[in-house]
């Protein structure tokens, strides 16, 4: 009886061995799709943003040198202060300045009085001549007394024209050395604050030359109206326009996002070291800041995001969703759909085969991978406004269809016509992290 019951169990597990066995390789034999990561297509606000970084500089900004060298005599602002235009700023000492005014008018009374003397001279030697070609005509003087008094009247009327010119020359003079004297007096071109300070009481200021730029005295600035000046690269700087509203970020104000729009745009390119393959181009763009708040100083660092397209209500995808195969492939893939799958194998053997026999570079061809009945279908569209996340795409999709977004090594990989099944979630490590 014993024995019996022993056979009897035997056959039992036998039995239920070969059903496990049996149902194993029947869920072998069923395909397994690859795992991937997809989300709806839907119409949402795509918005395409510019960056640069830049720096806050005052909208209007004078830097006061001098053209007349001295000692500095009065300082009458302070750093940080403001000033009215006509205000006073500081003063030179004007002594020899004065002393040369005073000498170059002496020297143009002489001058005046000289030309007098010489206007005289002029004229009587002018009636003498005349006396003298009556007399000739008459015989009464010989042929070379009347010679020489037209020299006489000749020598006579070029120095009164020497005289005449000295005292032009004498004038010109004057005005260059009175107006050195006024430029010794130094008052505020506009209304703003003194942002920069360079010279003290005491100290001497030199003009500039050609190669060796003069003393900036001090900066002048008016910061009511701030701007950011930004340099944008070229392939960028062809979607901005004046008025584009902008972002700008300070480094010494983190906590604070301040609005403004593109005021100016370069209209010639820049040349800046870039890497070592070469050199960039940019455009210097300047962006008008609204209300700047009292602690934006010029010369901060600042960070530009302009916004230079929005489109509303657009079919969008995940920009990691846009894949691009070379255009056989896809025409392959095409006239496989059309004629159904009776030579799938064939054609994935060819999907893997160099598309361009050749040596030409095949036209790529750009799409994404949309989900229908767990299958993966290539679908090519053309790319529209481009934001951070997602792109606006068109082409034979509609809000609701389903894209495949990931993994990246599954989705560059994947093929029309390849089976898909939704990404199983990893279980979470001990310890509570996930699983890497």
């Amino acid at each position: 009886m014993k024995r019996g019951a022993a056979i009897a169990v035997g056959v039992l597990a036998f039995a239920l061995v070969a059903t496990f066995v049996a149902v194993g390789a029947t869920r072998a034999k069923r395909p397994q799709g690859k795992e991937v990561r997809s989300e709806t297509i839907e119409a949402r606000r795509i918005e395409t943003w510019v960056r640069a970084p830049g720096e806050v500089r005052p909208a209007r900004l004078v830097e006061i040198s001098s053209n007349v060298m001295g000692r500095v005599e009065e300082v009458r602002v302070k750093e940080g202060e403001r000033v009215n235009r006509g205000d006073l700023l500081l003063r030179l000492d004007d002594e020899r300045y004065r002393s040369a005014a005073a000498q170059t008018r002496a020297r143009l009374d002489a001058a005046q009085a000289n030309l007098a003397v010489a206007r005289a001279t002029a004229d009587q030697s002018k009636q003498t001549l005349a006396r003298k070609e009556r007399l000739a005509a008459e015989r009464l003087i010989s042929p070379e007394e009347l010679e020489q008094a037209k020299t006489q009247s000749a020598v006579d009327v070029a120095r009164y024209d020497a005289a005449n010119e000295d005292l032009r020359s004498l004038r010109a003079g004057l005005a260059e050395v009175e107006k050195d004297l006024r430029e010794t007096v130094f008052t505020a071109p506009m209304e703003g604050i003194v942002t920069a300070l360079n010279i003290e009481t005491g100290e001497n200021v030199i003009t500039g030359t050609m190669n060796n730029p003069g003393t900036v005295i001090l900066v002048l600035a008016d910061l009511d109206t701030m701007l950011v000046e930004t340099e944008v690269d070229e392939t960028d700087v062809v979607r901005l326009a004046i008025g584009q509203s902008t972002k700008v970020t300070v480094d010494a104000l983190p906590d604070t996002t301040l609005s403004g729009s593109v005021l100016s745009i370069g209209q010639s390119g820049r040349r800046s070291s870039g890497s070592s393959q070469g050199q960039g181009i940019s455009f210097l763009v300047r962006v008008k800041i609204d209300a700047p708040p009292p602690s934006l100083r010029p010369g901060m660092t600042a960070d530009v995001e302009v916004l230079a397209a929005v489109r509303e209500g657009a079919l969008a995808v995940p920009i990691q969703a846009l894949v691009a195969y070379p255009e056989p492939v896809v025409e392959r893939w095409a006239a496989r759909r059309a004629r159904g799958d009776a030579k799938a194998k064939r054609d994935e053997e060819e999907d893997l085969a160099p598309a361009d026999t050749t040596g030409r570079r095949s036209k790529l061809v750009e799409g994404i991978f949309i989900e229908r009945d767990k299958t993966a279908r290539f679908v090519p569209v053309k790319l529209s406004t481009r934001g951070d996340t997602h792109v606006a795409i068109e082409g034979e999709v509609a809000a609701g269809d389903r894209v495949i977004t990931g993994p990246y090594r599954t989705l560059r990989a994947l093929k029309d016509g390849d089976r898909v099944q939704a990404e199983k979630k990893k279980k979470p490590l001990a310890g509570g992290d996930d699983a890497k």
